[in-house]
């Protein structure tokens, strides 16, 4: 599939790497899951590789055609072509994910407050226990300040400037979103950030990370700043000096280009209060793809490698 990614749609569609954004909470991928909006399936086959029983909604029956053979394979993984306003069950679930589908709640939901009510529709299908993942842009993201496009309406500006208006594709920022999360019902959100964002990401950066004095947070969000390729060519400022001024200056939540949240009842975090990032490397061949994982301990921070497939063994030298 790698091969056939030749420009953005079929990258975002296709590219493997779409998964890493669900890899920090690989240990709550168990049990009964429910993944809202499939796309072409490339987080739905990261899902069925966890090995949980997956339910994938799919509004577009040709995009959950894709999302059905993309995990043909998998017998754990059911796609169902329907829209999530129209499904029903009386089944609750360990697992439900929202990545890069909230924003679309007020297209395509009629009720008069769609965001929230899309979200206190995922709390209830959840069990009591479970956890709700959302993946999002940050309306105030720091490459939409640098003339990065809204994602979804082309324009540069347009979500800083709140134009949004009703039945439109919408994102938010952390206050807003973070009471939504509340008002939906949820006792406890946990919001990490990816980098350069959702989408494609390469590192993921907690709250702890960004709080660490002796933890360079910027480094992996600079770095990451000139893969994106939604970037315009060119950006009113140099994203990658930028980075580590609006990080020492404790903005780096606030203007991240993405939000990861982690939503539950529970007051259990999803992610060790320790471990200050993850980077991944999916771009090698599958037996060198590896996570590295910085994580805070009593003599240092320590830089913890494994394999992204376990079955390749341990990595070379470690």
């Amino acid at each position: 599939l790698a091969h056939q990614s030749i420009d953005w749609a079929s990258t975002y569609h296709l590219d493997s790497a779409r998964g890493n954004i669900l890899r920090p909470f690989q240990r709550y991928l168990s049990g009964n899951i429910l993944e809202i909006g499939s796309g072409c399936g490339a987080i739905s086959r990261y899902l069925g590789e966890c090995r949980g029983t997956v339910l994938s909604l799919e509004g577009s029956v040709r995009r959950a055609q894709i999302t059905a053979s993309r995990t043909r394979d998998l017998d754990n993984v059911t796609v169902l072509a329907e829209r999530f306003d129209d499904f029903q069950t009386d089944q609750r679930f360990n697992v439900i994910t929202l990545i890069g589908v909230l924003e679309y709640a007020s297209a395509f939901g009629a009720n008069e407050h769609p965001a929230l009510h899309m979200l206190k529709r995922a709390h209830d299908l959840l069990r009591p226990d479970g956890r709700l993942f959302i993946a999002i842009e940050n309306q105030l993201g720091l490459k939409y300040f640098a003339g990065a496009a809204e994602d979804h309406v082309g324009v540069p500006m347009y979500g800083i400037e709140g134009r949004y208006s009703k039945g439109q594709v919408q994102t938010f920022g952390r206050k807003q979103l973070e009471q939504l999360i509340a008002a939906a019902g949820f006792d406890h959100s946990e919001f990490l950030y990816p980098a350069p964002d959702y989408k494609l990401p390469h590192s993921i950066i907690t709250e702890s990370g960004f709080e660490s004095a002796s933890f360079d947070a910027a480094a992996l969000a600079w770095q990451s700043a000139k893969k994106d390729p939604q970037l315009p060519k060119a950006t009113t400022f140099n994203l990658e000096r930028t980075w580590p001024v609006v990080i020492n200056n404790g903005l780096g939540a606030a203007l991240a280009n993405s939000f990861l949240v982690a939503a539950s009842r529970s007051a259990e975090p999803a992610v060790p209060a320790n471990v200050l990032a993850y980077h991944y490397n999916t771009s090698r061949m599958p037996a060198f793809c590896k996570l590295s994982r910085f994580v805070q301990t009593p003599a240092g921070i320590e830089v913890q490698h494994e394999p992204l497939r376990p079955e390749s063994g341990p990595l070379q030298g470690e």
